[in-house]
């Protein structure tokens, strides 16, 4: 590919040029508060002189440095803190004319970020606008506390017109202090983020990188109403400049109001084509008939800094505006945008990776259909890299369209993410906009719930609201559709309740970043008492009189607060027998069923527990362990309840299988070209039996079925998962894979009859490789997925082949852990006892009980996988980074010492255990029933030798008991993003908090390593697997 070449190689130059070559048509056209014409004209001559004696007159205050031995003055930063206005892009091109790099700083910035930003770019002087003196000087006191000398420095502007302006002054000629090649790799301006997570960071922009990002803009005028020290903003004032437009820029002495900019785009002597926006400009606009026409009238409206909601921006392409969505980040410049035919193409929130940047540009998975931009070395305009191999990871999340893989839609960032107390994770962005874009009384939304079992949202009135938020029942009221079209578009743990929206008073200050988003941390932290009190008053209620009922009475209640809160229509089939987490009910709608129960009830000073609805999971069973509650009754159900209903589900399910198909077998050996049903396939685990499937010479096709959108969107799931996984399949392999979105708890799987039928005649093997994993759940509230179970083995018995498909099934050892014994037997258990004590290891051993029972009563061959531990692969050690173990070795940043354990882990790599699994599947001939242990048999390696490779692969750490890093972990970084083991404390305090640890039960591989030698020859831990895990999380940035 031949280099790019560009008109100018440095700003300056470009400035000179523009001069050289147009020195009369009109650059920019802005205002001042003077009467005479709203805007007004400069020509690329008089940019030129106004630079000049910006020059002259700086140079003159102690700025530049004098020249080195190679004859050009040094690097040098020097601070910019003022009021935006075309006064500073001159003042960013006199510095840089001078040798110097400008920081420019935002005004929204506090103090202690100002003095930051000078001390870590080492500006030797900071100039100030006349507004900022106090804050110049408590900066300037607060770096020389510090030790650190900063020299501050009145900004002065001069007239542009007028008797004083660049027409009637004598200004000499400036000569540049550096030529384009000396300044070419050295930093024109130096811009920065906006702090969303701590104190901004700078980003150099060189003056190559300038350019480049420049470049190949189109070469229209263009209006914009940004600061111009905002990286969009900035860029936009320059873009024009390079393609040699006009530009106009909304004068900075106006209120920003959608009156005053249509009164400016009329007032522009040229019409713009194009106009440059933040969402916020847009939203204003938006709300007025007269905005929406002068958004019409542009031929395109070009967007960045944050995201449109989907619903403005829909209802404006529908009103005829051209909404061009623009994607980039200060490190890297433009990167994405939906440039488009407007008149045939109406999608205009998806962002297509088209052209240069689609050689440039990686989307890694981050889960639940997310992917985070990471743009490669050799990006012309990419100015920063924060991974080994160059690359630069945003942070930036997408959502990729299900139909145009190259089409994404930006939602939000890694930073903005909330985990809430179910492990639940929350993105607050596309809620925040769908109700502060669609309700001209809401001025700010903003979604908290971090740590939390639900979310909740404040919400600032408008100007429009101010006086209706008086009365909060009724402006509530008014803006509940559009919280409720909000709801409709979201995941259902992340829904709003009423009981959980708190309106803030009207002109409330809300901490901003300078693209006027929100700086979520500081709005967590300035709020938090008001937080608290939304979370009090839900929970607990507000000490009204309580309800005192009879059980039928409370049945009654219950059985409302479900209808209420699903909604009359969603449960018309109620009954008050029914399972209701089976019935469709959420962790959200059990919170509220809950606390409804906890604030109105007479509980006789009882507290209901979180998971109270999980483990009474139906009205029937919620009123009586609330009347015994009530009555003091110890409420816990005994293991030997427990035990009985895991016994009655193997009961049930059991009696069930479809006998109407059966057929004799004797022995059972594989025929030569099998077809699989793999579910499970976009997990990591699924993701390498599917990768050994399609080398096993024994299997023809592959038939994965996942829960999806479509069949397409099944298959797009797969594909990202094989890419994440860095699993690489040949054309000719991924003929062989057909993918369906399906629901197993189904009796049909969800597929149409033909679709079926179909899958049922082609099928020789299915492995069961997906399971939900909630650790809150009873184990009754498993009870669908237990069907889902058998609705695969009857898929088997339903096969019209004589030889009935085989069916493995990916159980856990925990379904054997609860047990006392310090040995595990390759066999199926015998007691309920011996599962862990969670509803996960219970539902387990139901579905080891019902393969066993299968295998007892029907055709079918059954094989229970009992996995254990994995870890990342051999190959490229790729390691899912929000597992337990992962976090454990993280937290050695926040701590800096990792646990003392008395180990010798079994931990298996995932491909080793993908690779036996298709072993154990394609043995010739296989057993009636069969108990297989997928974990490490070889204990060559301890827990110390995992901490050794560890530090041998960078990690620094000591080594500490237990308890001392419970303790250092408990008083570590509370910053769940940049500290995410903190998270899980409480898990770590009840997994190795005890005084005495239990020795690790010995899962013995005797029969598994007959059939699957991949057991049999697994390799001990090693130091360079372990190094593999940690280049892995340096290359995705979960470890720096």
């Amino acid at each position: 590919m031949p280099a790019p070449t560009y008109v100018a190689a440095s700003l300056t130059e470009l400035v000179a040029i523009r001069a050289r070559d147009q020195p009369n048509d009109v650059a920019i056209y802005t205002g001042i508060d003077e009467p005479g014409d709203l805007m007004r004209g400069i020509t690329y001559l008089q940019v030129q002189r106004a630079v000049d004696r910006l020059c002259t007159h700086y140079s003159g205050q102690g700025l530049v440095p004098p020249v080195g031995p190679n004859g050009l003055p040094p690097p040098q930063t020097i601070a910019v803190l003022t009021s935006t206005a075309i006064d500073e892009s001159f003042l960013e091109i006199a510095l840089a004319k001078l040798g110097l790099s400008p920081l420019l700083l935002s005004v929204n910035n506090s103090v202690p970020a100002v003095a930051h930003l000078c001390k870590i770019t080492n500006s030797t002087h900071l100039i100030y606008g006349f507004r900022f003196l106090a804050e110049a000087k408590e900066a300037q006191r607060s770096l020389a506390e510090q030790g650190y000398q900063l020299e501050i420095v009145p900004e002065r502007r001069f007239p542009i017109w007028g008797p004083e302006g660049v027409d009637k002054s004598n200004i000499q000629p400036y000569p540049p202090a550096l030529q384009p090649q000396d300044e070419r790799d050295r930093a024109a301006v130096i811009l920065h983020s906006s702090g969303s997570t701590g104190f901004p960071k700078p980003v150099y922009i060189t003056h190559f990188a300038m350019i480049a990002n420049l470049a190949g803009f189109v070469a229209k005028p263009g209006f914009s109403a940004l600061p111009v020290y905002h990286g969009f903003g900035h860029y936009s004032v320059f873009r024009c400049y390079y393609a040699g437009v006009p530009f106009a820029l909304f004068p900075p002495h106006l209120p920003l109001t959608s009156a005053n900019i249509c009164k400016v785009i009329k007032a522009t002597p040229i019409p713009c084509p194009l106009c440059f926006a933040v969402p916020y400009v847009i939203k204003l606009l938006a709300e007025t008939e007269e905005g929406v026409q002068a958004l019409a009238a542009f031929e395109s409206v070009t967007f960045a800094g944050a995201a449109v909601p989907d619903d403005l921006g829909d209802r404006l392409t529908a009103a005829g505006v051209n909404i061009n969505a623009i994607y980039g980040t200060t490190e890297t410049g433009s990167l994405l945008g939906s440039k488009r035919d407007f008149a045939k193409d109406k999608a205009w929130n998806w962002l297509r990776a088209e052209g240069p940047i689609a050689d440039h540009l990686v989307m890694e998975d981050r889960g639940e259909g997310t992917y985070e931009s990471i743009v490669k070395d050799g990006w012309p305009a990419k100015t920063q890299s924060n991974r080994p191999d160059g690359s630069y990871a945003t942070k930036d999340l997408f959502v990729r369209h299900e139909e145009h893989p190259n089409w994404y839609k930006y939602i939000g960032r890694l930073d903005d993410t909330l985990v809430q107390v179910l492990g639940e994770k929350t993105n607050p962005v596309p809620i925040e906009l769908a109700i502060r874009g669609n309700s001209p009384y809401v001025e700010e939304a903003i979604v908290f719930g971090e740590g939390r079992p639900q979310v909740g949202c404040l919400i600032l009135p408008s100007e429009l609201g101010k006086d209706l938020s008086k009365d909060h029942a009724a402006f509530l009221e008014t803006i509940w559709p559009v919280i409720e079209d909000a709801n409709a578009q979201a995941p259902t743990h992340s829904r709003i309740l009423p009981e959980m929206v708190y309106i803030l008073e009207y002109g409330t200050q809300i901490p901003q970043a300078t693209k006027m988003s929100i700086l979520r941390p500081a709005c967590y932290a300035k709020f938090k008492d008001i937080i608290d009190s939304v979370y009090d008053r839900f929970e607990n209620g507000s000490g009204a009189t309580k309800l005192n009922l009879s059980q039928p009475e409370l049945e009654d209640f219950i059985f409302k607060a479900v209808t209420q809160t699903l909604g009359a229509a969603k449960a018309a089939k109620l009954t008050k027998t029914s399972d209701l987490f089976a019935f469709g009910v959420d962790s959200l709608q059990s919170t509220r069923i809950r606390n409804i129960c906890q604030k109105e009830l007479e509980l006789n000073g009882q507290s209901l527990g979180q998971n109270v609805v999980y483990e009474n999971s139906s009205v029937e069973k919620l009123a009586a362990y609330i009347i015994a509650v009530r009555a003091g009754s110890d409420t816990s159900k005994s293991d030997e309840q427990q035990h009985a209903l895991m016994l009655s589900m193997v009961k049930k399910w059991s009696s069930k299988f479809d006998l109407s198909k059966t057929a004799s077998q004797n022995g059972h050996a594989q025929t030569s070209a099998q077809t699989v049903v793999l579910t499970g396939a976009t997990g990591s685990l699924g993701a390498h039996i599917l990768r050994q499937l399609l080398f096993s010479p024994s299997v023809s096709r592959v038939i994965c079925l996942s829960r999806a959108k479509s069949h397409a969107d099944s298959l797009e799931r797969l594909k990202e998962s094989l890419r994440t996984r860095r699993l690489h399949l040949t054309p000719e392999q991924w003929e062989r894979i057909e993918s369906y979105a399906v629901n197993v708890n189904e009796d049909q799987l969800g597929l149409s009859a033909d679709e079926y039928a179909y899958v049922v005649s082609q099928t020789t093997s299915i492995i069961h490789n997906a399971w939900p994993v909630n650790f809150n759940m009873a184990v009754d509230s498993y009870d669908e997925h237990i069907g889902g179970a058998l609705n695969l083995i009857n898929l088997c018995l339903r096969s019209p082949h004589p030889q009935k498909p085989s069916f493995f099934f990916s159980s856990s050892i925990a379904a054997r852990v609860g047990s006392p014994d310090p040995v595990c037997e390759e066999d199926f258990p015998s007691s309920p006892a011996t599962a862990l004590a969670t509803g996960y290891g219970r539902s387990k051993w139901v579905v080891e009980k019902l393969c066993e029972r299968a295998a007892k009563e029907t055709p079918v061959h059954v094989g229970v996988l009992r996995i254990g531990q994995l870890v990342g692969d051999t190959q490229n050690g790729v390691w899912n980074e929000t597992e337990a173990w992962p976090l454990i070795f993280k937290s050695a940043k926040a701590t800096g010492v990792l646990p003392q354990l008395g180990e010798r882990p079994q931990w298996l790599p995932v491909d080793i255990a993908g690779h036996a699994i298709v072993e154990i599947m394609t043995q010739e001939e296989s057993p009636k029933a069969a108990v297989y242990h997928i974990l490490n048999p070889n204990l060559a390696r301890s827990w110390d030798d995992v901490l050794t490779g560890l530090k041998k692969a960078g990690v620094e750490f000591d080594v500490v008991k237990r308890e001392e890093w419970l303790d250092r972990l408990s008083r570590s970084d509370p910053d769940g993003e940049r500290n995410p083991a903190i998270k899980l404390l409480a898990y770590y305090r009840n997994r190795f908090g005890r005084a005495r640890e239990r020795p690790p039960m010995d899962f013995r591989v005797d029969f598994t390593t007959k059939v699957a030698p991949s057991i049999a020859n697994s390799p001990a831990i090693s130091e360079q697997l372990i190094g593999k895990w940690v280049q892995h999380w340096r290359e995705i940035g979960f470890f720096a």
